[in-house]
């Protein structure tokens, strides 16, 4: 049985996945974690008393030391605004938005701070970090989507042990992490970011019952409306300030009734503002820039003394894991036993006398020590630990002077010893933090194996595909050869999984059925790609076939080779990976710029004037897009914050000029997409799409219409008409397909191949025809949903995108007679440069998760996901749409081999980044940015892969189909 290209090509595509599974599992961290939950009981004593004799301190001290830190504080209210960024609290540009809470930082009746969030900047994660001080994995992105219960020690937990009444309203996130905590509780779901009203309404009604109510002893608000706009319209969104003047009602309203309770509590309550995570100046998060990680917090309390000079505040920085020691420590609760906070000195200073407070600092240091321990072989060398030991006996002097009566200034040992406390916890937090990554090597290993081997294997099938005759005939081993390539994996996976002293793999060799069934797979599918690989190497032929693919070759296909290889280089640097779209503008640029030389020279030569004028005319207008394209969106880290075009467009004042805009755009796209070939149900889709941004706001019309709330009924229009013409697809595919078999037929079988293609000429020309256009109504389909999901500034993005598409691919490709491999790469490249141009970026925070709500009335998980993947990914699957009708157009005689040759290299194209990536990142795992920048850029390769294996599989689908009903004619 020979191994046909189409069944090694879906060879490659499993060993891919699985490579890539299997790596990513190995790669994202897990924690080693001190397992149940802080009491009172294991508290360290005092210094004094644990010193022992030869120390020279007294040791007869009574046992007072054990006893914990007694509350400060009886109460706490949380008031969590999602995506509060740090300058609409301190910042100069909303300073009328928020006027109570400034007066209240004025006045000095309030504790300011930055508080730092760790990446990622998503919800669940930071929310974890608030309450237990922990630093959530890279992989909790994926986890935010569907929270589960924490397990981990944190404050919620310690206080719902104790018996505390907890109240929670919000984002119900919480309710998931802290399941059956709150004695009262009522959530929003925090994923439906085009309702910014309700959602808040639902949390401020209960706030006046639960205040009133005398049981509670924490309350915790966590609004979500702040957050949705940020998603829909930005920082500058004319939403934002109304909405931050009623979160300034809120805390005017609650701190109000607080201040008049206290009156008649023994201890005061304390009142925490915060926000999760910041926004990014595109109104999104999840990156590690400052306006994502930092975020104010502000405590608020009436037994707090006042602050002179606090008019112009300038906060101090302290990182969001602080907060579980800091409230521990306040409220009289035992700090979560993973915390890697430090408690802040200010809040403890000032509310604790002298004792108490190096007391609690000795607490917060103890704690580290034992996280220390957990995570570091030889903690007892560590600067830390050892910093940690010399602040102890800095304290025990403090207290034998203290408890003597001594004549020695004891303030400035207390101070010494507090500082040297706080040195200790920060080096050992950092030691911690820098060693909580245990990479499972074994796995990723085996990952970067399973993805170099598909490399190779598609590299030699790719010197094949223009020798139709050899590509299967030396690529099918030997029942021998594959038998003991399976052997060879196996035996080698067993000797890693039982190596003496090594470090065994919990992913594919613990005792668990799925890890037996993963290593099976994974030996299986090795093996067999190792086997296919030696039996083609074997043939001695390889290199000289290779070499033989690359002669003859133009400078332009050298130029497509050269810019995808170094593409692909540029990924081990930083910098190239957070300014990745530079190097694709330079590319596309670059290429338009010598197509229309090199087109506009072919047409001259060729046809003439008039049809170079007309070439002419095209490559001009393709530079001239391709330059507008890359001005739209600002993206990257550098310059994400320059103005640019979709920054002035979404500019309140200029709401005329961008429905102008968007009209214009949708005629573009008509006028383009069908000329000559009215299509009105994309007509109508437009259409509806501007009446949803109409309904939403974003567009003005001449007249004013009725609309559905938010859009839903206009969105809805445009999901029928969708579904309508796939429904006219499927038919119209399905009828061409089956229609040969009532055609006359004159063929003239020899091969496979030729029998799949051997229709007459006339018949031949037909059937392109009518195959390319069943194809552009795909791409019309697609457009449709471009229109609706991009954000309405990105309606000039499709507009350009289509137009440029007509212009190098309907005018200058032709002229160029690239080999098809060629045409594909240069697709790819096309696409890539509209990845980014809509605004996306390698950083989480350009994922425009809107997009998942439009036209949707409540959250469901499966369709937000796809149309989010369908928005992100939409420049760069328009352009393998277009790639498919150009096959159709000048390569249908032959369409199943091009179809084949189209697949390999889209495979080629994605195995080629992934084995070199994965590589660099292995390599790189204790980087700096390993987290910030290289593990997002991991993410985006995965999902583009993901996407990309899809149409592969769609296309090899279609062409064993079309091959089927073909043969069925014989």
């Amino acid at each position: 049985m020979r191994l046909s290209g189409l069944q090694l090509l879906l060879l490659c595509i499993v060993g891919e996945f699985l490579g890539l599974d299997i790596f990513l599992k190995g790669f994202f961290p897990v924690k080693k974690a001190v397992e149940g939950y802080a009491t009172f009981n294991n508290l360290p004593r005092e210094p004094l008393e644990s010193m022992p004799a030869s120390e020279g301190l007294p040791s007869d001290e009574p046992d007072s030391g054990v006893a914990p830190i007694g509350p400060v504080f009886g109460r706490l209210v949380v008031i969590l605004i999602d995506a509060l960024r740090a300058d609409f609290v301190y910042g100069e540009r909303n300073k009328y938005d928020m006027p109570y809470t400034r007066m209240l930082i004025g006045l000095g009746g309030t504790r300011s701070f930055l508080a730092r969030a760790h990446p990622p900047t998503v919800t669940m994660p930071r929310i974890k970090a608030l309450t237990s001080g922990t630093i959530p994995g890279f992989v909790d992105i994926v986890l935010n989507l569907d929270s589960t219960a924490l397990v981990e020690d944190n404050l919620i937990s310690q206080m719902h042990r104790q018996g505390r009444q907890l109240y929670f309203y919000g984002d119900d996130t919480w309710m998931k992490l802290f399941p059956g905590h709150f004695a009262d509780a009522d959530g929003t779901t925090s994923f439906f970011v085009t309702d910014y009203t309700e959602v808040d309404n639902n949390v401020t009604r209960h706030i006046q019952p639960a205040l009133f109510n005398p049981n509670w002893d924490a309350l915790v608000l966590h609004y979500l409306g702040l957050d949705h706009i940020g998603h829909l319209g930005g920082p500058t969104s004319p939403l934002i300030s109304p909405k931050l003047k009623e979160m300034d009602g809120v805390i005017r309203t609650i701190h109000e009734t607080i201040r008049e309770q206290d009156k008649s509590l023994a201890l005061p309550t304390l009142i925490m503002l915060c926000g999760d995570h910041g926004m990014s100046d595109a109104g999104s998060h999840g990156g590690a820039s400052n306006s994502e990680t930092i975020t104010p917090m502000v405590f608020i309390s009436s037994a707090f003394k006042q602050v002179a000079e606090a008019a112009t505040p300038h906060p101090d920085e302290v990182y969001q894991i602080d907060v579980a020691a800091t409230l521990s420590l306040l409220m009289g609760l035992p700090i979560p036993q993973n915390s890697l906070g430090v408690a802040v000195p200010t809040m403890l200073e000032d509310k604790l006398s002298a004792r108490q407070h190096l007391r609690a600092l000795q607490l917060n240091g103890h704690q580290l020590s034992q996280v220390l321990k957990q995570n570091v072989d030889s903690y007892e060398t560590d600067e830390g630990y050892l910093a940690y030991q010399h602040a102890l006996r800095s304290h025990a002097v403090w207290l034998s002077h203290t408890t003597n009566g001594s004549g020695i200034d004891t303030r400035t040992i207390s101070r010494k010893a507090a500082t040297q406390y706080v040195k200790a916890m920060r080096l050992m937090k950092d030691k911690v933090a820098s060693s909580l990554a245990r990479y499972d090597l074994h796995a990723m290993g085996c990952g970067l194996v399973l993805m170099w081997l598909v490399l190779f294997l598609l590299c030699y099938g790719a010197s094949s595909l223009s020798i139709p005759s050899h590509v299967t005939s030396d690529l099918t081993p030997s029942f021998l050869l594959l038998i003991g390539c399976c052997l060879a994996a196996g035996i080698t996976h067993v000797a890693l999984c039982t190596a003496a002293g090594g470090a065994t793999s919990e992913l594919l060799c613990a005792p668990s059925g799925g890890a037996r069934a993963r290593s099976v797979t994974l030996i299986l599918i090795g093996g067999s790609l190792a086997a296919i690989l030696l039996s083609a190497l074997t043939t001695f032929g390889w290199l000289r076939r290779i070499l033989q693919s690359l002669t003859g070759i133009s400078w332009f296909e050298k130029f497509l080779l050269a810019g995808t290889v170094g593409h692909t280089l540029t990924l081990a640097a930083s910098s190239f990976v957070e300014e990745e779209h530079q190097t694709w503008y330079f590319l596309t640029l670059t290429f338009t710029l010598a197509t229309s030389i090199y087109a506009t020279a072919s047409a001259i030569g060729q046809s003439g004037d008039k049809m170079a004028a007309r070439v002419a005319m095209g490559t001009a207008a393709a530079l001239v897009v391709s330059r507008l394209l890359r001005a739209w969106n600002q993206t990257g880290m550098k310059w994400a914050d320059q103005p640019d075009i979709g920054d002035w467009l979404v500019r309140p004042e200029n709401k005329v000029s961008l429905s102008v805009l968007t009209c214009s755009s949708f005629a573009i796209i008509y006028i383009v997409r069908c000329y000559g070939r009215p299509n009105y149900r994309l007509l109508a889709a437009l259409l509806g799409a501007y009446l949803y941004r109409y309904a939403t706001g974003a567009v003005t019309l001449p007249v004013a219409l009725p609309t559905s709330q938010k859009g839903t009924y206009e969105a809805w229009v445009v999901y029928s008409l969708v579904i309508i013409s796939l429904a006219h697809f499927v038919v119209k595919y399905a009828t061409l397909l089956y229609g040969p078999r009532n055609q006359t037929k004159t063929e003239q079988t020899t091969t496979d191949d030729q029998t799949a293609n051997s229709l007459t000429t006339e018949p031949k020309k037909k059937n392109s025809k009518d195959f390319s256009r069943i194809l552009k109504e795909l791409c019309d389909i697609h457009v449709m949903l471009m229109a609706l999901l991009l954000r309405p500034h990105n309606s000039g993005v499709v507009a350009m995108s289509v137009l440029l598409q007509h212009c190098i691919v309907g005018l200058v490709l032709p002229w160029l007679r690239l080999r098809l491999w060629a045409v594909t790469l240069a697709h790819i490249w096309m696409g890539q440069a509209a990845f980014f141009a809509q605004g996306n970026s390698n950083s989480l925070a350009t994922v425009d998760i809107s997009a998942g709500y439009v036209g949707m009335s409540s959250y469901i998980h499966s369709v937000a996901g796809l149309l989010t993947a369908i928005s992100t990914y939409a420049g760069p699957m328009l352009w393998l749409l277009r790639l498919l009708v150009y096959i159709t157009e000048h390569h249908y005689t032959n369409y199943r081999s091009a179809y084949l040759e189209v697949a390999h290299t889209l495979a080629l194209s994605r195995a080629l980044p992934l084995a070199i990536y994965t590589g660099l990142v292995t390599l790189q795992r204790y980087h700096l940015f390993v987290w910030s920048v290289f593990s997002p850029k991991l993410l985006y390769q995965t999902m583009n892969t993901y996407v990309v294996s899809g149409g592969i599989v769609l296309v090899l689908v279609h062409c064993g189909i079309a091959r089927w009903f073909r043969l069925q004619e014989r």
